[in-house]
């Protein structure tokens, strides 16, 4: 007796094309979800950067201050200064710049100083090199004070 097989020769490997399409669909999803994801990492990388140029920026400012109205010192003194961290601010500087005026008020001279701190990523703030580095991050902050 001879044995006869139910499936012809031309029907083999039929499944082959709808499996080379799923795992093409399944490499395109893994590589979109891998891109993603670095994108947001380095997105938070550098929102921490910018808040740290941010803290750098402030404690610039602070330093500013306490030399102006604790020291009496005038801008003189003080602008043009680049101030580095160090601990959790390693590796940021700030920038800190100084003018005065002299204001009359009811009689009375009233020294102002408007103070800008530049807190950022590269020794000097803002930074010379265009475009800056990819890494760089910088925050600026103003007051205007009176003695």
């Amino acid at each position: 007796m001879k044995r006869t097989s139910t499936t012809s020769r031309s029907a083999g490997g039929f499944a082959i094309i709808p499996v080379i399409a799923v795992l093409a669909m399944l490499a395109v999803l893994g590589v979109s979800l891998v891109m993603i994801s670095t994108t947001q990492h380095v997105g938070a990388a550098l929102d921490l950067q910018g808040v740290r140029a941010y803290h750098a920026a402030r404690g610039g400012l602070e330093w500013a201050l306490f030399q102006v109205l604790r020291d009496g010192r005038d801008c003189a003194q003080i602008g043009g200064r680049t101030i580095d961290f160090a601990d959790n601010l390693a590796g940021f500087h700030a920038t800190v710049q100084c003018t005065s005026t002299v204001h009359a008020e009811a009689g009375v001279n009233v020294s102002m100083f408007e103070i800008t701190s530049t807190g950022c990523t590269e020794p000097t703030c803002p930074t010379a090199a265009v475009p800056p580095p990819a890494t760089y991050a910088d925050r600026q902050l103003r007051v205007t004070v009176g003695r």
